[in-house]
């Protein structure tokens, strides 16, 4: 009996033993994120005017389609399309033969009439010395004044020929009308080429220019000497640009009004043909319609991720019936158009309110909910 009921007794025990150990699980302990010390700006009421993007079209600063009046075979072609040239500087020459010989004819023939002029003006002088004297008839003194103008016209006519011709020459050489870049060469040398027939495209690049069609509304409200902003490549990187005007888009694909802005500065990073965006304000009365009340966030404050945009607003303590410490909270948000000139503000749509904490350039390591000391409680002016 006793040698049965010992065994029992050891199992029971030890079964108790083992339900106590897996009943007694360790305590973990709870990762507690350690306090970040952050500089805050006050998110203010948007004051500023707000803006679009609209499409540009990159076009030179200056663009001729060269050509030659003088028909012949284009002997020499000097510049390859990529290269610079100067202004006067020969581009192209066309066989001059045929100008040449007759330069030469031309020539001659004002060489005989000037001849032939001066004969019949010692011819006239000596009648008019015998009419005086009674010695011939007026009617002989009449015909070499006629035969006198005659001449004066035939030399004129001659000398007019040969500058013709001249002119003909200097069309065989054709050379650049200004400082650029040879864009495109149409014809090849040993070509028969026509006049007026497109040679080569020369452009000017040392300053560029956009045009932006637009609404007549739009037109409206832009001033010509008006500043804009110009955003350009993938990088975008922003460029200032100069309304030069509004001109009326008549061509066979587009209507209505078109800006035409002059852009100067770093134009190494536009090429002809580019499509660029260009901040323009938005009217009134677009505004009006918007019926959205914008506030002003410092750029400092974005946190981008992925397609998300975000910020960290401060909570502090008491905040919505609250005894914890000053923590931040990450908050997504939808922001416009980043106008012009708005001392590095950017207008946000969605989610948040005027007077809104936010944490200025927050570190990778800043989490939601995570506790923070505030450097400058005081400042609140919006612009960090």
């Amino acid at each position: 009996m006793n040698t049965v009921i010992r065994p029992l007794i050891l199992l029971t025990v030890l079964s108790c033993v083992m339900a106590g150990c897996s009943d007694q699980t360790p305590p973990t302990a709870e990762k507690t994120l350690e306090t970040q010390r952050v500089t805050v700006a006050e998110v203010s009421e948007w004051d500023y005017p707000s803006s679009r993007q609209l499409p540009g079209i990159v076009r030179p600063g200056a663009r001729a389609i060269l050509s030659t009046r003088i028909a012949g075979t284009l002997i020499s072609v000097t510049k390859e399309p990529g290269q610079r040239v100067i202004a006067g500087e020969l581009l192209a020459t066309v066989d001059a033969r045929d100008i040449k010989a007759a330069i030469t004819a031309a020539r001659e023939k004002v060489t005989a009439t000037e001849a032939a002029l001066q004969q019949a003006r010692l011819d006239n002088e000596r009648l008019q010395k015998l009419y005086e004297e009674d010695l011939i008839a007026r009617v002989r003194t009449e015909r070499a004044s006629v035969r006198l103008g005659e001449l004066e016209a035939q030399h004129q006519a001659a000398q007019s020929e040969l500058k013709a011709q001249q002119v003909n020459l200097s069309d065989t050489r054709l050379k650049a009308p200004f400082d650029g870049l040879v864009s495109e060469k149409l014809v090849d040398a040993g070509s028969f080429v026509g006049p007026g027939q497109p040679l080569l495209i020369l452009e000017e690049r040392q300053t560029m220019r956009v045009d932006v069609p637009v609404s007549s509304n739009q037109a409206a409200a832009m001033t010509p000497g008006q500043a804009l902003s110009v955003i350009v490549g993938p990088d975008r990187e922003v460029l200032e640009a100069r309304l030069v005007g509004v001109i009326p888009a008549l061509n066979d694909t587009g209507t209505g009004q078109r800006l035409r802005l002059d852009v100067s500065a770093a134009t190494s990073v536009m090429a002809p043909g580019q499509v660029v965006s260009v901040v323009v304000p938005v009217t009134v009365a677009e505004r009006q319609q918007q019926n959205t009340e914008w506030v002003g966030l410092p750029r400092a404050a974005l946190i981008r991720r992925g397609q998300l945009t975000g910020v960290l607003v401060v909570k502090s303590p008491g905040e919505g019936g609250s005894d914890e410490a000053t923590v931040v909270n990450l908050k997504w948000i939808k922001t416009a158009i980043t106008p012009v000139n708005t001392s590095g503000l950017i207008p946000v749509s969605q989610g948040l309110e005027a007077g809104d904490r936010v944490v200025l350039n927050p570190s990778a390591d800043l989490q939601d909910g995570q506790p923070v000391v505030i450097d400058n409680a005081g400042a609140a002016n919006g612009r960090g």
